[in-house]
């Protein structure tokens, strides 16, 4: 999956030049040799923003940018209802209040139901672009209005663009994952973004125990303003980071190649529907996702796909870590949620994600596999009718 395809002696050799210094504190802050600050400039560079701040892992990363961009008790947040659980946990664990709405035939926030969920109490939108660009304008026009706080987690959008600029950069911070299943992949990892050093500052402070890392002074001796936790990335963790960074633009390419011609392979099947996109030269292009009849109609088709050797990514089979109307562990500690059925909250969505088949588009696919892979799925539409 992405970079995990291609971790080799590049990530080895980065692991060998941090040992080989003279001084290796496997801490950021000092002198030293010290990749995790060579990570954080580098990433900044790419991304084109002012700051980067490298934390342990995706989870760690939208909640050191919920943290610094001010979100607490008392505050509402807006999210999708469609996205992994991580950035509903650090809403939560923040003691704000998640406020899941729908999301729109692109599979990301629709922007009528952002509009239609704020309330004097809502501080931010957290938008999380599923490996592609939502309407970001939309959004973006939407925070300004209401004087609201945009941020993103783009954690499944590492590359992407919409309009020509990268998300995790139009709002006032983003988030990134460097896990096994994203574009860049370090083991465990993540990374927040932004122009804005207040935020910045805060972040970093929240990601080490309230250390302010003032210039001068000794970490013993460093003052708190705020609670935090120990969220910091390893040395050896970013030195992977740098392998794999730069090997970005040829995970992107080969990306966008091979999902191209998978997707023009199968445009003229009638019975599925490819999702439509608001940028789709933005995507960064390992996913495909497309709708059929019903669940049922979805479940038989990812059955054939598994017989003839090719896994679905989060839907069907994982759908219960990507769907807020299933997560009855969670919400009903609020008393929003309380006694309600919560697939009743968000039925679009729930029925979007029941009838969709998503595929990961390897790096390393070669002809043989594309044809099989097209084979695979024209057969499949055929045997649901």
């Amino acid at each position: 999956m992405a970079g995990a395809e291609l971790i080799g002696r590049e990530e080895l050799a980065e692991i060998q030049d941090l040992f080989s210094g003279d001084k290796v504190n496997l801490y950021r802050y000092g002198g030293g040799n010290y990749k995790a600050r060579e990570l954080e400039e580098r990433f900044a560079e790419y991304m084109g923003v002012k700051y980067a701040h490298a934390v342990s892992s995706g989870t760690a990363a939208i909640h050191c940018a919920l943290a610094g961009a001010g979100i607490g008790p008392g505050d509402e947040v807006i999210t999708t209802a469609w996205t992994f659980i991580a950035p509903v946990e650090a809403i939560s664990a923040l003691g704000a209040l998640p406020v899941p709405v729908e999301i729109d035939e692109t599979y990301h926030l629709d922007p009528a139901e952002v509009e239609k969920a704020i309330t004097p109490a809502t501080k931010a939108v957290v938008a999380i672009p599923m490996w592609a660009s939502p309407k970001m304008a939309e959004i973006a026009g939407i925070c300004e209005k209401y004087d609201i706080m945009l941020i993103e987690d783009a954690a499944q959008a590492l590359g992407a663009t919409y309009r020509g600029r990268k998300l995790g950069t139009i709002g006032k911070v983003g988030s990134f994952s460097f896990d096994a299943g994203k574009t860049m992949h370090t083991g465990e990892g993540g990374i927040i973004v932004t122009d804005d050093k207040d935020i910045y500052d805060r972040a970093a402070e929240f990601s080490d125990h309230g250390h302010m890392h003032l210039d001068g002074l000794p970490r013993g001796k460093d003052p708190r303003r705020a609670k935090g936790l120990n969220l910091r990335l390893s040395e050896v963790t970013a030195a992977i980071g740098l392998a794999q960074l730069a090997k970005i633009d040829l995970i992107l390419l080969k990306s966008r190649e091979n999902k191209k011609r998978i997707k023009d392979a199968i445009r003229h099947i009638d019975n599925i529907m490819l999702r439509p996109f608001s940028d789709e030269n933005g995507s960064q292009g390992d996913t495909l996702i497309f709708r059929v009849r019903d669940r049922e109609a979805a479940l038989q088709f990812e059955a054939h796909l598994m017989e003839r050797g090719f896994g679905t990514k989060i839907l069907p089979e994982a759908l219960d870590w990507h769907f807020a109307g299933v997560w009855s562990h969670l919400l009903p500690e609020y008393d929003r949620y309380k006694g309600i059925d919560l697939e009743t909250l968000w039925p679009k969505t729930g029925t979007m994600l029941r009838s969709s088949i998503c595929l990961n588009i390897p790096v390393l696919m070669d002809d043989v596999i594309i044809e099989k892979l097209v084979e695979a799925i024209i057969t499949g539409a055929k045997e649901i009718g």
